[in-house]
């Protein structure tokens, strides 16, 4: 279980300049992540374990990214945290649920494109890998 830090202020978080992970406090594991000027909320969590290269079990550890800073705000992070802790309480995976709502989306738009619509797409992409210039012979663009 990680420690749980004493809780930043917003007015202390966009304070923060220096690169590394920053402990928000509030909810064990989150983190604001500084790299360069690139700022993102990254929850760090264990779920279960694993086997590492000499065959003992381990913690397994997963980060999800909660979002960049300022567009998700301190409280917004929080809010976030607590949620996903609740569903790894109940023995949701909340990254492989975050990849599944993203699959079905991505079938649900597939579903509501018509064939020409399709087809069209395939074209321009195919286009693009061709990477020929077109050229006119006779009249018509080849």
């Amino acid at each position: 279980m990680p420690k749980i830090a004493k809780e930043l202020t917003a007015l202390a978080v966009s304070k923060l300049k220096a690169e590394g992970r920053h402990a928000a406090g509030g909810v064990a594991g989150l983190y604001l992540k500084i790299i360069g000027n690139s700022r993102s909320w990254v929850l760090s969590m264990v779920m279960g374990t694993k086997l590492n290269k000499q065959g003992k079990e381990v913690p397994n550890r997963l980060y999800l990214g909660l979002g960049s800073y300022p567009e998700v705000s301190l409280a917004q992070a929080r809010d976030k945290a607590r949620e996903n802790r609740r569903q790894i309480k109940d023995g949701i995976n909340p990254i492989e649920e975050k990849k599944e709502k993203r699959a079905d989306a991505v079938r649900q738009l597939g579903r509501n494109t018509s064939f020409s619509e399709c087809a069209e797409l395939v074209l321009v992409i195919k286009e693009r890998k061709l990477k020929m210039p077109s050229i006119l012979l006779n009249g018509v663009l080849v």
